[in-house]
């Protein structure tokens, strides 16, 4: 009798040593989902390949400096062009206003074998807009758009806030530009979707070298 007390004893330290055993264990760290990224950031611009935005599209080679003082068409930003492209001042740019936006700058693609403009505007108004209210200020009144899309983004190093909408004739995009001196607005104008497509790199190359003047 004695010895069967004895064994259920030992039976009973040898369970109650492996249950605390087991309780001491570390709890598993939660592996990382394969999704994370130690460079994701919340607040990066995704790329967007294909429509609206087309972020695939390289840009064109850089040929002349717009915006610089002194040059053809002094700006709040400066950015580059393609060979070729002609730059011209626009010195009546209240009568052509389109809403908020008077333009100041044409640059025409024409010499350069394509059919399109790049323009720079103005922005003008005291009361405060948020971007997509000056965007669609400016649409409203340029005429037909349609199939609008918005996303913040950069122009260089510049915050900006773009749009891309359907045209009378072709797709447009414009981007509007926060600088040291009021905002501007660099719009893309094709006259057909061919000539969108030859002028987007011009478009692509203007963002991506936007600037504050030196």
């Amino acid at each position: 009798m004695k010895r069967q007390v004895a064994v259920l004893a030992a039976l009973t330290l040898a369970v109650s040593a492996g249950c605390a055993e087991k309780k001491e264990q570390p709890a598993a760290v939660p592996t990382p989902s394969a999704s994370a990224s130690a460079s994701a950031s919340p607040t990066a611009s995704p790329i967007a390949f294909g429509p609206p935005w087309h972020d695939e599209v390289a840009p064109a080679a850089a040929s002349v400096t717009v915006g610089p003082k002194g040059s053809t068409c002094p700006l709040p930003i400066t950015f580059s062009v393609p060979a070729k492209w002609k730059v011209r001042a626009v010195t009546s740019g209240a009568d052509r206003k389109v809403g908020p936006a008077v333009p100041i700058c044409e640059i025409d693609a024409k010499p350069a074998g394509h059919i399109g403009f790049l323009r720079v505007w103005r922005i003008e108004g005291a009361a405060p807009r948020t971007p997509q209210i000056t965007l669609d200020a400016f649409m409203d009144d340029d005429g037909k758009a349609t199939e609008r899309q918005y996303r913040r983004t950069k122009a260089g190093p510049l915050d900006s806030f773009e749009a891309s909408w359907a045209g009378e004739r072709a797709r447009r995009r414009a981007i509007l530009v926060s600088s040291l001196y009021g905002k501007v607005l660099i719009t893309l104008d094709g006259t057909d979707s061919d000539g969108f497509t030859a002028v987007l790199p011009a478009y692509q190359l203007a963002k991506s070298s936007a600037n504050l003047p030196k």
